[in-house]
């Protein structure tokens, strides 16, 4: 895999991240309360649900691109409409008066448990399976093997997420009040929006 075009997935994959969600809230929740050693076992929780989804993701798209070449383009054309959809969406998000409330969450404090919980949050999100689905005909090169590519994004989103997941948890107690703030998250969502736009401009342009 080329340089660049490893760096454009890192960048995505660091946008996706950052964006407030369902886990970020888990993570500062278990943070909050129960510190971040025990949260270890949420990111733990949270990559094993992603390295499924992913898998499950790549014999789709494997078995679609040994039916025909074409499957390759089209997905591909479709995984940017679909990252363009997610920009528009986030683009036209209204203020909320609520903001992320992490009161609502029950947590169970031993790790088994929070392994339980953050894996059954990631792998119950049927749109994880048709992001990945979407996301990684952006990156592989039709022509070279592969499997060795797929290990790549695998890996470099296991480590990110994982990055990410304790990051929240470690630092809950400064970010969890600058993202219930409903405003800021508005503007957030918004700036995200432009940028899934932007990215999905320069996939569809960019040369495999």
């Amino acid at each position: 895999m080329l340089f660049d075009t490893w760096l454009l997935y890192f960048f995505a994959v660091l946008l996706i991240a950052v964006s407030p969600g369902t886990m970020a809230v888990l993570s500062m929740s278990h943070g909050i309360h129960f510190g971040k050693t025990r949260s270890l076992a949420t990111a733990l929780g949270s990559v094993t649900s992603a390295l499924i989804l992913m898998a499950a993701s790549a014999a789709g798209l494997g078995a679609l691109l040994s039916a025909t070449e074409y499957g390759f383009t089209i997905l591909k054309y479709c995984g940017a409409a679909y990252l363009l959809f997610l920009g528009i969406k986030l683009l036209l998000t209204k203020a909320s008066s609520q903001g992320l409330d992490l009161q609502h969450i029950k947590s169970k404090g031993t790790p088994p448990q929070m392994f339980k919980q953050a894996f059954l949050v990631g792998i119950s999100n049927p749109k994880d399976l048709l992001f990945f689905g979407a996301l990684f005909p952006q990156f592989i090169d039709i022509s070279a093997p592969q499997a060795p590519q797929l290990a790549i994004l695998a890996i470099t989103w296991a480590v990110v997420d994982f990055s990410f997941v304790m990051l929240y948890a470690s630092m809950a107690n400064v970010l969890a009040p600058t993202l219930k703030t409903s405003n800021k998250l508005h503007w957030f969502d918004r700036t995200s929006g432009g940028v899934f736009i932007g990215l999905a401009a320069i996939l569809v342009t960019r040369e495999n």
